[in-house]
């Protein structure tokens, strides 16, 4: 189960960073950005104090 791994990998967190969403999916971090802005499937994203993170609810769901 994704949300399972992922909140035993960050246990205190509520979101990624978009680098550590990169490093997570072993993907380049213009490649995150790129499909966070895209039409089709995007990457969940928010903005929260001016920077862009990824609930990890949401990149679970989107993982599957």
């Amino acid at each position: 189960d994704a949300l399972a791994f992922l909140l035993e990998k960050y246990p205190d967190k509520a979101f990624l960073t978009v680098q550590e969403a990169a490093e997570l999916l072993g993907a380049h971090l213009t490649t995150v950005y790129d499909a966070v802005k895209r039409k089709k499937n995007p990457l969940p994203a928010k903005k929260l104090c001016g920077k862009i993170v990824i609930p990890i609810p949401a990149l679970a769901r989107w993982m599957c």
